[in-house]
């Protein structure tokens, strides 16, 4: 599969309405805005303990990365990378046990684009990059009206080929600034693919022309940075995710449903099921999601109820997570695919239960 946002208006609001997580979106700003905190006070940084058993039931993806060329020295570790995203809380420990460091970078027009690191389970991966300029300048960029953090930034294209071979995608992405005041911006990459990917093999990250889009008005988005940016890297991973016991059937809106596999890995969880009955979508020629076809994801993917229970009674509501829908016409069902990545890192032995649709499944990584 060939991943390529072409960030025109009409299909950011769509894409986003449709499989975008808002939690992502939220956590991100919230996180975002302790790590700013924590860095304007004195003292060690906070660290979260986790029990020692997590580096043997957890790690969900043990990378290797060999840096192609263009890498450069000096590489964040995972947990600095990562430190807007899941805070300055997460577990640093963790993070550099279930992702690696990248540090692939290109430089054009007096730009660079850096891949600082990735966490990946074979599903989901997470990818973070900075942007900065060589003059040592800052980027002056607007946040998004009510954006949770957000920059009013957009590419020109993006172009990844992790995921290629599968059948498809579902993600979000975002700018935001981790320092104002130093000269890089950070581009964060969340997407889940369609099929388990195979570990091997290069990958190659094409950008083209940073735009900024002030007041939200992207017709008259405005050149930030002009270039093309190329980043290689290879991937390999060991998928040590745990797959729990599926073939339950249940209801949805008075439909079908077999739950065919529920996967859960520290970094996200995943959920595949069939639907007895094919999805029927109208014709959207302007590329905005319609009022009809937002009903029908919402009652084939969003209003399946989806929790995971800890075993510390605590309880995590993943009904609005993201997904996808591929129906079959001729057998008359639908693929359906609900997943998300986590708030934080945890622990699937600290994991009771996972429920779907009502049906209580029992998390066993003994």
């Amino acid at each position: 599969m060939h991943m390529k946002y072409r960030e025109e208006a009409d299909y950011r609001q769509a894409m986003d309405e449709l499989c975008f997580s808002q939690v992502a979106k939220a956590r991100m700003t919230r996180n975002l805005r302790q790590s700013l905190a924590q860095q304007a006070e004195p003292g060690p940084a906070r660290r979260t303990h986790w029990k020692p058993r997590i580096a043997a039931v957890a790690v969900a993806a043990a990378l290797v990365l060999a840096v192609g060329a263009g890498a450069t020295g000096g590489l964040k570790t995972v947990a600095q990378a990562f430190a807007g995203v899941f805070g300055p809380t997460a577990d640093t420990q963790v993070m550099d046990q279930i992702g690696y460091p990248i540090g692939a970078s290109d430089t054009d027009n007096g730009v660079t684009v850096t891949a600082e690191a990735i966490l990946f389970d074979g599903y989901n991966y997470l990818m973070t990059y900075s942007i900065a300029r060589e003059d040592g300048t800052a980027f002056s960029v607007e946040e998004i009206p009510q954006g949770e953090g957000r920059l009013n930034l957009t590419w020109d294209s993006a172009d990844s080929t992790i995921g290629r071979n599968t059948t498809g995608a579902h993600g979000s992405s975002y700018f935001y600034d981790a320092d104002p005041s130093d000269n890089a911006i950070q581009f964060v990459e969340e997407c889940e693919v369609d099929g388990n990917l195979p570990a091997g093999g290069a990958v190659k990250a094409v950008f083209r022309n940073l735009y900024t889009y002030p007041n939200g008005d992207y017709e008259n988005r405005r050149l930030l940075a002009e270039g093309k940016w190329v980043l290689k890297f290879d991937l390999d991973f060991e998928d040590t995710s745990v797959a729990l016991r599926a073939g339950q059937t249940t209801t949805l809106n008075d439909m079908p449903i077999t739950i065919n596999a529920v996967t859960l890995s520290p970094l996200a969880l995943r959920v595949d099921y069939t639907v007895g009955s094919a999805v029927q979508w109208e014709d959207a020629p302007s590329g905005r999601e319609t009022a009809y076809n937002r009903g029908q994801s919402d009652r084939y993917l969003s209003d399946l109820t989806v929790l995971l229970a800890m075993k510390d009674g605590t309880v995590m509501d993943l009904t609005g997570a993201g997904g996808s829908l591929s129906p079959n016409y001729s057998e008359d069902v639908t693929e359906a695919q609900k997943g998300q990545v986590f708030d934080t890192i945890i622990d699937p032995a600290d994991v009771e239960s996972i429920t779907v649709g009502g049906i209580v499944i029992p998390v066993d990584v003994s």
